[in-house]
């Protein structure tokens, strides 16, 4: 029997500080073996509880994993971890982030299916560019050796031009990135979508007819606007998400995509719009609209007016807001056939209420925003989480107008609730702003309770 004086307890122990169960750990090294060489391996619960007991021995291929995973080195003895110095590791705290991200990752990796195979060598470049750029200050020197990360490793793409399967395979997962987008956290599912936008640059590279070019161009333009929303609106980068919503605009414009360029220009007038440059915010608008031009589509058109009624809100323009929602609806209302795009799947006659509620409510319309939020919630599918935090705390703020404080933060706990299911800055900004307008009741019940309920997604 192995000494439990060496790797056995430090296993434990190393377990333990992430208050991970043996199943856990056990789940952790699992995902890892397959993220990293999409290798099957056999661990369970039994078999860690085996190694902590020392009555049996840690094989080279679990060390080596059990090491990458804890962020430490080898021992130098027979069967021992090492634990990294303290210079070289930042703390529990961030390998064990770190750890849960590998293990989030894989898992995400096995929901993307047979076709997330074309993305895999791009994932450990993400990654590699991600730790390389981090360790500095939280001081992973020791975990990038440990993964295969080192400075020196080859980028060479060695991408064969495409088959009409690579392509098939592209288009179905920019689908199920937009399925995800609503349930996966933000950071994970950056990762595959940020490999896949390098692919893509790969494969463009290497490929010669103009058919798959146009094809690899749109697939391009499409995630990369995803790629800009998740920087943007879920993780507050604005300058990740410009760079983002520019390669698909440029990818749009070179393969004459008007309507993929008219909704990356929309994208880009949040940005300004954000830093209260208004006017500039609106210029992006007047370039999408006149995209809408050389093509029109109603629901786009539609679309770009509830974006230009959240900016002419926020500047405190109300009647042009209002006006801007007016013509948001006569957009959806137009008759005749649109033509249906796979990727614009954020905006319908639920959104645009959404957006008439916000305008209202900010605008002093009170029974208008009630009447248009309350339609939005009853009618969004309970998978947008996200943007139901949103219209959960606007109703919360026309509730306080009301003067019913109860309701309000009931409201706005709901929302809070959505948050727990996936993280997006956009909703925790609208809590944020709720909860200092009920600042002068911080001492009553309702407004405690809430707190309490913020507190566990601070």
């Amino acid at each position: 029997m192995v000494s439990k004086s060496s790797s056995e307890l430090r296993i434990r122990q190393l377990r333990e500080e992430r208050n991970w169960t043996q199943l856990e750990l056990a789940d952790q090294l699992a995902r890892l073996a397959w993220l990293r060489n999409r290798e099957r391996v056999g661990v369970n619960a039994d078999m860690v509880a085996k190694w902590e007991r020392g009555a049996k021995g840690v094989s080279a291929r679990y060390r080596d994993l059990l090491c990458t995973l804890f962020g430490v080195e080898p021992g130098a003895n027979r069967v021992g971890f090492q634990p990294a110095s303290r210079d070289r590791m930042a703390g529990h705290d961030v390998d064990g982030t770190l750890a849960s991200t590998f293990g989030e990752t894989a898992a995400l990796l096995e929901q993307l299916g047979a076709a997330g195979a074309v993305l895999q060598s791009k994932m450990f470049d993400v990654w590699k560019d991600e730790i390389m750029r981090r360790r500095s200050f939280l001081k992973l020197v020791s975990l990038a050796p440990a993964i295969g990360l080192s400075e020196g490793r080859s980028t060479d793409s060695g991408v064969a031009p495409p088959s009409a399967s690579t392509l098939s395979d592209l288009d179905e997962l920019a689908g199920r990135y937009q399925v995800l987008y609503h349930s996966v956290a933000p950071a994970v599912l950056l990762t595959p979508v940020v490999a896949h936008l390098n692919t893509v640059g790969d494969l463009l590279r290497e490929v010669r007819g103009p058919n798959m070019r146009h094809k690899l161009l749109a697939n391009r333009a499409r995630v990369a606007t995803l790629a800009g929303r998740l920087a943007f609106f879920d993780l507050q980068d604005p300058m990740a998400a410009r760079g983002y919503y520019n390669l698909a605009l440029e990818a749009a414009r070179e393969s004459s995509d008007h309507h993929q360029a008219a909704a990356a220009l929309g994208h880009i007038a949040f940005i300004p719009a954000a830093e209260h440059s208004y006017s500039a915010a609106v210029d992006y608008l007047q370039g999408a609209n006149r995209q809408l031009q050389r093509r029109p589509h109603s629901q786009l058109s539609s679309w770009l007016a509830a974006v230009e009624s959240e900016i002419h809100t926020n500047a405190g323009a109300h009647p042009q807001a209002l006006a801007a929602v007016e013509r948001g609806r006569d957009g959806l209302a137009k008759p005749g056939l649109c033509e249906d795009l796979r990727w614009f799947d954020y905006y319908d006659q639920t959104r645009l209420a959404g957006f008439a509620g916000y305008a209202s409510l900010r605008a002093g319309q009170t029974e208008e925003a009630r009447t248009a939020l309350t339609e939005a919630l009853e009618r969004l599918p309970h998978t947008a989480v996200k943007q139901r935090a949103v219209f959960l705390t606007d109703l919360a703020s026309v509730h306080l107008s009301d003067g019913n404080l109860d309701e309000a933060c009931r409201s706005a706990g709901d929302a809070t609730d959505q948050l727990h299911r996936a993280g997006y800055a956009t909703g925790f900004g609208r809590l944020r702003e709720f909860r200092a307008t009920v600042e002068p009741w911080r001492s009553s019940r309702p407004v405690k309770a809430l707190d309490d309920q913020l507190a566990t997604i601070a």
